[in-house]
């Protein structure tokens, strides 16, 4: 294919090349042929977001969507997509990209295509390479903004996308971007976090963390620059891939994320060795990017929301939030599940993008999706659009906007089946309001469902009863991300699957007894110690083998007996 074929998908807007492609389809002849080992190709097809599952001759595609930031005809492609998976779904995930499971081998490539025709490659999404970078929904439009960080989240991705210096890392990296301390991007938990800000005479710099991250070792950013230049924030990221390059561990798979470089080094020695490779950076430096952060130039201002006992106040006291903008606000849209969307629903998403607010739709950390720059006027027809639609519901970013995984449905390494629990306890908690209480899911410890920093984390695990293998949970209270960094929940015990939901009814009942006056739930759970709260609990956690029945052992909507089958899970590979 020439270079000018190549930019009819690769115009200045977009991060996909049809290139990428043609080799996609040539290296997979070249495994059918016997010129690849399956180690050597499948560490090539992670690296094109094509990623092995549970079930065995599909595989899950990965769409990359750098900040979760999609136009309408780009939606309309995912939405064709999850027309033709068997399941008939897409998932935003908690990177803010798009998961579309059980795809045939064979159909891979022309998705693929499709999907670069419209802008939106899959490079990178996977494997050992620099992954999605996430960032802020409300970025550049909220009035907390240092400034908008989108050009950077831009810059980036481009600077990695593709780039010989980060390709064949130890480990997978991931970078998050906040526009505000407020850190909605959780980049404190990021392999690379940068939250930006204003320094005393007004420039635009960062504050850049390294070694963030979750699953079996949970740990906060190590703040290396308390405000790095923006226009110079590609010379941090380099020094840290560079690093990262001579210095993961490349023989235990398990220990090999930079947080464990950083957890063996120590905090003094690994700034020490940063700083080196931040000055051989500095020798030969990337480029600036100088004159593209945008001073925030609104008065702040305040709705007032309805108070009539309806629908549309419901919606919109917990899915409306203003923005920087006089009279126009965000628009949450809650997606349950995991964010499970069916293939009507992201039309239907299409078109109310393209109607309402700015053109593009932002997808979350919390697996919903934003709607930007609303007219105040508009929210009562977007309203009964979105109910029209099935996507009206309340309750974005309070106790009923549980955060899940995929599990044991699909994934290798999962052990239970998350979603049907967060189906579960979102019937549990309906009828409260809690803006500030998180509940947050994964099917395995290794934390998709960001269960460290939830209020209540979930996580699945095995145990043997009588010898016989049964679903459980780890039960995490107090978690959470803010300006100050990640705080991750502590371990009240292992709880059989089917007394999660009595347990989180405990805990719940419990904090409404004794919080004070003018406090929530959710700070009395995040204050209050393992030792007070353990008890509240303590009768649920260890089944004994005479109190078994057979419904323990079965899982959570499950349609067969509970069994734990060992699979090397692709994440790890």
């Amino acid at each position: 294919m020439t270079q000018e074929n190549d930019q009819v998908a690769g115009n200045d807007a977009s991060y996909a090349r049809l290139s990428d492609i043609d080799e996609f389809i040539a290296r997979t002849q070249d495994y059918a042929d016997g010129k690849l080992t399956s180690d050597q190709y499948r560490a090539y097809r992670l690296t094109r977001g094509v990623y092995g599952q549970r079930q065995d001759g599909v595989f899950m595609m990965r769409v990359k969507l750098p900040g979760g930031i999609v136009s309408p005809p780009q939606i309309r492609v995912l939405a064709d997509l999850a027309a033709h998976a068997p399941d008939g779904n897409g998932h935003i995930t908690t990177r803010e990209n798009m998961q579309f499971h059980h795809m045939p081998p064979a159909e891979v490539p022309g998705w693929m295509r499709k999907l670069a025709q419209a802008g939106v490659t899959m490079v990178d999404a996977c494997g050992n390479a620099v992954r999605t970078v996430t960032q802020d929904p409300y970025a550049g439009l909220a009035q907390d903004d240092a400034f908008d960080t989108t050009p950077y989240l831009d810059a980036i991705t481009r600077f990695f996308l593709r780039n010989p210096r980060a390709l064949n890392l130890p480990r997978k990296f991931k970078i998050g971007l906040s526009s505000s301390p407020e850190d909605r991007a959780y980049a404190a938990i990021n392999d690379l976090g940068l939250v930006a800000l204003r320094t005393a005479d007004g420039k635009p710099a960062f504050r850049v963390m390294i070694g963030g991250g979750l699953a079996s070792m949970p740990r906060s950013g190590l703040c290396v620059h308390e405000a790095w230049p923006a226009s110079d924030i590609l010379t941090p990221c380099a020094a840290v891939i560079d690093l990262f390059q001579d210095h993961g561990n490349r023989k235990v798979r398990s220990k090999a994320r930079i947080k464990h470089v950083l957890r063996k080094m120590g905090d003094e020695a690994f700034g020490a060795l940063y700083q080196e490779y931040l000055a051989r950076v500095q020798a030969d430096p990337p480029p600036t990017l100088s004159d593209i952060a945008q001073e925030p130039s609104a008065t702040p201002w305040s709705w007032q929301r309805p108070t009539q006992p309806t629908d549309f106040a419901a919606w919109a006291r917990t899915c409306v939030r203003e923005t920087r903008l006089r009279d126009r606000v965000f628009v949450t849209i809650r997606l349950d599940r995991g964010g499970e969307v069916t293939a009507q629903n992201l039309t239907d998403l299409a078109d109310l993008t393209a109607r309402y607010g700015e053109g593009f739709l932002h997808f979350t950390p919390q697996q919903n999706a934003v709607l930007r720059a609303v007219p105040v006027a508009d929210l009562p027809a977007l309203h009964g659009a979105l109910l029209a639609a099935g996507l009206g519901k309340p309750g974005s970013g309070t106790i009923l906007d549980i955060t899940s995984c995929p599990g044991v449905s699909t994934c290798n390494l999962g052990v239970t089946l998350s979603r049907n629990l967060a189906d579960e306890l979102t019937e549990l908690v309906a009828a409260r309001g809690d803006a500030d209480l998180s509940i947050k899911i994964s099917g395995c410890h290794n934390s998709c469902g960001h269960h460290h920093v939830g209020t209540i984390g979930l996580y699945g695990a095995l145990k043997r009863i009588d010898g016989r293998p049964a679903p459980h949970y780890r039960l995490l209270v107090g978690g959470g991300v803010h300006a100050a960094g990640a705080v991750f929940g502590e371990d009240l015990g292992l709880l059989p699957a089917h007394r999660v939901s009595q347990a989180v009814r405990r805990l719940l009942e419990h904090a409404d007894r004794l919080r004070a006056p003018d406090e929530t739930a959710g700070a009395f759970l995040r204050r209050t110690p393992p030792v007070e709260l353990r008890p509240v609990v303590a009768d649920l956690l260890n089944m004994a083998e005479a109190d078994a029945t057979e419904h323990d052992f079965w899982d959570i909507g499950a349609q067969a007996p509970f069994q734990v089958e060992a699979r090397e899970g692709e994440c790890a590979a």
